[in-house]
């Protein structure tokens, strides 16, 4: 019997702002990084001046002493509700990142979501990474943990 890592997950936080809050600071690439343990910089693709469903970005990823860039394609753009890409488009293992909002009293409920098929497939890289499963679940913690803290300092 083998262990399977697991291909999708997710991680809530709760935080002090309003769901029209939450989704602006998710959808500006230009704060989005500050919220990764890994992404350090993200840039619009294809001449495209914002957002939106099927625009692509580059997200520049740094861990540890590896830098890589990888392309983004949105595939949702519900206004205060949820904002998802999949990386990298066109791609029959891409990863989808998912993040949704529902309103929570006062604030706001935030989930992200990943679904990453190529973490079964260790033939294919990313998934041959050792411990890259388990660096994504870290991941999320610490992103969720700092979108509470950048927001609510705002």
């Amino acid at each position: 019997m083998t262990d399977e890592m697991p291909t999708t997950g997710s991680a809530s936080v709760r935080v002090d702002a309003s769901p029209a809050e939450v989704y602006a600071y998710l959808t500006n690439l230009d704060l989005l990084p500050g919220l990764s343990p890994e992404n350090v910089r993200c840039e619009l693709l294809d001449d495209a001046t914002e957002l939106g469903v099927g625009v692509k970005f580059r997200g520049h990823n740094k861990s540890g002493d590896y830098e890589w860039h990888a392309d983004c394609e949105v595939t949702v753009l519900d206004q205060d509700r949820e904002f998802a890409y999949i990386v990298p488009p066109n791609f029959e293992h891409a990863t989808t990142w998912r993040y949704t909002i529902e309103a929570d009293g006062s604030g706001s409920t935030v989930t992200e979501h990943f679904d990453a098929p190529l973490l079964a497939l260790p033939e294919i890289y990313p998934g041959k990474i050792e411990g890259r499963c388990d660096n994504l679940i870290q991941a999320w913690g610490t992103t969720m943990a700092n979108l509470k803290a950048a927001i609510e300092s705002e």
